[in-house]
């Protein structure tokens, strides 16, 4: 069964960051949960994310609580489309699943279905990139299952992550 991890080793601090559109981008912190509530529950259908509005807001503040790693807040982010939250990326310190893990790891990407097509999950995954390249880390992992789209597999590989 092929592994369903994958990773890209980072470019060493220094080197110059792959350009994102940074003005659609802000840090996540705990003021946020309600909206990151919202637009987890409406990007994910409910067999795959949230079933209901109380579910999602469980999960989101369970990853700032730590249940899923210690919160990367350096490299955690939010995307917003005409001043509206349109997508996420969570990473966390490394992954609580993957002891042979070294470094951060993504534990959500999401964007919200009427902001697909936008750009956002490249430019979020790059700003977390970026902030683990900033912060001196050499790898950044995440993993594919159950609900992640033909897009995310696509947005993956094209920026160079490989099967673990």
């Amino acid at each position: 069964m092929p592994s369903d991890l994958l990773s890209i080793t980072l470019p060493a601090a220094g080197d110059p960051p792959a350009a994102h559109p940074a003005e659609r981008l802000m840090p996540l912190d705990q003021s946020q949960r309600e909206n990151l509530a919202r637009l987890y529950l409406a990007s994910y259908p409910p067999q795959v994310g949230a079933e209901d509005l109380d579910d999602a807001r469980r999960e989101i503040d369970e990853t700032f609580t730590g249940q899923f790693g210690t919160l990367r807040t350096d490299a955690s982010w939010l995307a917003r489309v005409r001043g509206r939250p349109a997508g996420a990326i969570l990473v966390v310190e490394r992954s609580i699943w993957d002891d042979h893990l070294d470094g951060p790891f993504v534990i959500d990407l999401f964007v919200h279905p009427e902001a697909r097509g936008l750009g956002l999950g490249r430019s979020l995954v790059l700003a977390a990139m970026e902030a683990c390249t900033s912060a001196g880390d050499r790898q950044l992992s995440l993993r594919v299952g159950q609900g992640t789209s033909s897009a995310a597999h696509g947005l993956y590989r094209g920026l160079g992550f490989t099967t673990v």
